[in-house]
């Protein structure tokens, strides 16, 4: 009979081999040997018990070595169902996924208030039909992506300025309504993490993905786990200085990335130049009340070849170009990807950063360094944060 500790070592065994699966893929157990530092035996033994468990199965398919072929090894398809939620634009996005990112299930929900704690009880009312619809029971665990700066425990929103929030206990407030364990994380930093593992980076171990919509930031991913930092804000690139003399941030500083290259900043320097300009405006919204301009307008007016749309983007995408030779000066990173909004709609925008970042990053760094915009939309911060969740309490469940 084995003792608690050999139990507890065993269990342990299991997952680092179902994370090494989870975030590399599909491998032989030659490399799963060498990634995860455990013995043959060890191996041997834990993905006998993990076929049993039906989490890990054999692939038909023989991986190619110089000794006789090895079959790979790889997470089954449905063998548990994770949950997950992003908040953008008033409106959250709620899904279940199996262990290899494929979509459940999915749910948009409305929220009709400004005020947090009613915001994350809006999403609380709906996880129970939206869990009870499933084939399947989901670990009971919920991982959320949201806005703002998150403390280095994944808990608490400890500023989102845009809606003047302050120190919300996100956790506790879903704890409290749902009885699951709730893990926290920036929404830009979880759908980063969906184009990691799942996405337009997923060929990469390390890489930088940079959300740009009314606000930026960014994620740094390290062997394919995302660094959080010592307070949780490694990736607040919205807030590094671009433009010492520029426009001034709500957060205090001056030139701050994101008063230059996001949504607002587009808006306001596009209905700037419109009024100073006799210019025709191409877009088909000449007659609109500039108020009411929006920075799809002048993405989708640029896309057009109107010229003062192209003047803004250019300007736009220069700067965000100046933050991304930063990062891949300081970072070296094998891959960008931009995603949010803004590189969705503009081709422009993204050639002119791609540009100015190779123009302005060391030569010997940038050359090969590859720069995409995300394949997920909306499905990826709520993908992200149900990963997130499960990165830092995979024995919740897993083997039940």
């Amino acid at each position: 009979m084995m003792s608690q500790l050999e139990l507890k070592d065993q269990k342990g065994s299991k997952l680092s081999i179902l994370q090494t699966l989870r975030v590399h893929g599909s491998m032989s157990r030659i490399d799963l040997t060498r990634l995860t530092g455990l013995s043959r035996a060890t191996i041997s033994i834990s993905i006998a018990e993990l076929i049993e468990c039906n989490l890990v199965g054999e692939t038909d398919n023989r991986m190619s070595t110089k000794g006789r072929p090895a079959t790979a090894l790889e997470l089954v398809p449905n063998s548990r169902v994770i949950i997950g939620a992003d908040l953008d634009n008033k409106t959250w996005t709620l899904g279940a996924f199996d262990l290899l990112g494929n979509v459940v299930k999915t749910m948009k929900i409305p929220v009709y208030t400004f005020e947090p704690e009613e915001t994350f009880k809006a999403l609380a009312k709906e996880i129970a039909s939206f869990v009870a619809g499933l084939d399947k029971a989901p670990i009971p665990l919920l991982g959320l992506g949201v806005p703002g700066l998150v403390d280095a425990d994944h808990r608490t929103i400890r500023s989102a300025a845009d809606l003047e929030w302050n120190q919300v206990d996100v956790a506790s407030i879903m704890e409290s309504e749902i009885g699951w364990p709730t893990v926290v994380v920036n929404r830009h930093r979880a759908r980063g993490l969906t184009e990691c593992r799942y996405g337009a980076g997923v060929s990469f171990d390390n890489m930088i993905y940079i959300g740009v919509g009314m606000g930026i930031a960014a994620g740094l991913y390290i062997n394919r786990q995302l660094l959080s930092g010592s307070l949780g804000g490694a990736g607040e690139i919205g807030h590094t200085t671009i433009e010492p003399s520029g426009p001034l941030c709500p957060c205090g500083n001056n030139g701050c990335l994101q008063m230059l290259s996001a949504g607002p900043a587009i808006e306001q320097e596009f209905r700037k130049l419109v009024r100073a300009s006799e210019h025709e405006i191409v877009y088909p919204y000449q007659n609109v009340d500039l108020q009411f301009l929006k920075v799809h307008d002048v993405c989708a007016a640029a896309e057009d070849h109107d010229e003062l749309a192209i003047q803004v983007i250019t300007k736009a995408g220069s700067y965000l170009g100046i933050a991304m030779a930063n990062l891949l000066n300081t970072f070296n990173p094998e891959a960008i990807i931009l995603g949010g909004t803004i590189p969705s709609a503009s081709s422009l925008f993204v050639d002119i950063a791609t540009k100015v970042m190779r123009q302005r990053a060391m030569r010997p760094l940038s050359a090969d360094t590859i720069v995409r915009t995300s394949v997920f939309k909306d499905i990826g911060g709520a993908l992200g944060a149900a990963n997130f969740a499960f990165d830092k309490n995979m024995s919740i469940g897993i083997f039940n």
